[in-house]
């Protein structure tokens, strides 16, 4: 059985070919820059043996004609050999788990653009064109809020009038659920202990960004919400602004909500601060430079990771294994060293020299840079969310075929 894992965002296409007889990664490839200038097409098997080509691609139509022109021309002989495809949806809405694609789960899929609008549309114009492309292929959303469905009504529910939480259902939902569920069962497999055994606080660092507190194997608390803006300082998105304080910007700017969203999704966050980038990796260059601007974005970052660290732990009563994952999180040590500092006393203490010389890669995906007198087991984690994607693709197929459809 091959099951294609898409992942599309508002100017990317990522995509993995699994073959799920022994869940291994045949072929992948990651487009960026779609509809802008200098757009790029990296493609092939791990880390280490990759190629990377500039393409002109103009929208994602074309990038999806990219993707499978380059499968076929690759690790496929025709596209009927797709058995399944797992679209990820960054919120299903009422569809919390993997869903068979059908007018009523687009539907549903349009009725959620407002929370997250710079990739569902996307995500959505992707479906449509691969349920054409690859007529006989079962599609299935997977939907990235699934693993935060069992966090309680009290630390879901915000302080607005109660009818916004019954009528609407508008709640604390959470993203990055493949991922914090992946390396919550990596950290656990490698520790040789159970999921329901352990307190985990799991950080997603990334462009995008999140941490989740889990207990017992099950998300109980997550910084993002409802929509993919809380939390978190991000890559070009804000993290958590005083709804207040928006409310006068807007008066004073005569600022119009779409306006508003352009600003939240795109100016803000490490770009917005340091005026550099929104790239970790170069922020930090220039912070080592003495860029002021970099400074502070790099930092604010870090104490955010810090503060909901903080309070992941009080609504755990306490943590076995922090894990650290995402592009931030597993390849930044001086992000990581930055969280954790001043943090031994509340038993989070890290190994300097391994922190900085550990480096994980696809056959070394769990580090562990915890002190020797670290209370709590501190490790970086390579996550592979696409795998967690594709077994839930693979189980929707089975269920059809165990129904003779």
């Amino acid at each position: 059985m091959k099951i294609l894992v898409i992942n599309t965002g508002s100017s990317s296409l990522k995509y993995d070919l699994f073959e799920m007889t022994n869940e291994s990664v045949l072929f992948g490839g990651q487009i960026e820059g779609i509809g802008l200038h200098g757009s790029t097409h990296a493609t092939g098997v791990g880390c280490g043996n990759q190629t990377l080509q500039r393409r002109a691609v103009n929208d994602h139509g074309a990038a999806l004609d990219e993707m499978l022109n380059t499968l076929i021309m690759g690790p496929l002989c025709s596209l009927d050999e797709i058995t399944g495809v797992a679209h990820r949806v960054g919120h299903g809405g009422k569809y919390l788990g993997p869903r068979l694609v059908t007018p009523d789960v687009i539907a549903e899929l349009q009725r959620m653009v407002p929370f997250i609008p710079l990739h569902l549309p996307a995500m959505i114009r992707e479906i449509e064109l691969c349920r054409m492309l690859m007529p006989d292929a079962v599609h299935v959303a997977v939907n990235d809020a699934w693993f935060h469905s069992t966090i309680p009504d009290e630390a879901a529910v915000y302080g607005l009038p109660y009818r916004y939480f019954l009528d609407k259902g508008y709640r604390r939902t959470g993203y990055h659920g493949f991922s914090h569920f992946y390396v919550s069962a990596k950290a656990a497999e490698f520790l040789g202990r159970t999921l329901k055994e352990l307190k985990i606080i799991s950080c997603h660092l990334g462009n995008g960004a999140s941490i989740c507190a889990i207990n017992c194997g099950k998300s109980v608390d997550t910084t993002m919400g409802m929509s993919a803006l809380e939390g978190l300082i991000m890559g070009t998105r804000s993290g958590d602004v005083d709804a207040g304080l928006l409310l006068v910007i807007m008066k004073e700017e005569s600022m119009s909500p779409d306006s508003l969203v352009e600003m939240l999704y795109k100016e803000s966050g490490l770009l917005g601060l340091s005026g550099v980038s929104r790239n970790m990796q170069e922020v930090e260059e220039a912070y080592r430079k003495g860029n002021i601007r970099a400074t502070l974005a790099f930092n604010a970052f870090c104490y955010k990771v810090k503060r909901y660290v903080g309070s992941m732990l009080m609504v755990l009563g306490g943590c076995d294994v922090l894990i650290f994952t995402g592009g931030i999180g597993e390849n930044s040590p001086s992000v990581r060293s930055k969280v954790l500092e001043g943090a031994d006393g509340v038993g989070f203490l890290i190994d300097e020299e391994l922190n900085r010389s550990q480096r994980l890669s696809s056959n070394h995906s769990v580090v562990d840079i915890s002190a020797s007198s670290s209370r709590v087991k501190v490790l970086a984690v390579k996550t592979f969310e696409e795998l967690i994607m594709a077994r839930q693709c693979r189980d929707i197929v089975e269920k059809l075929k165990n129904e003779g459809k």
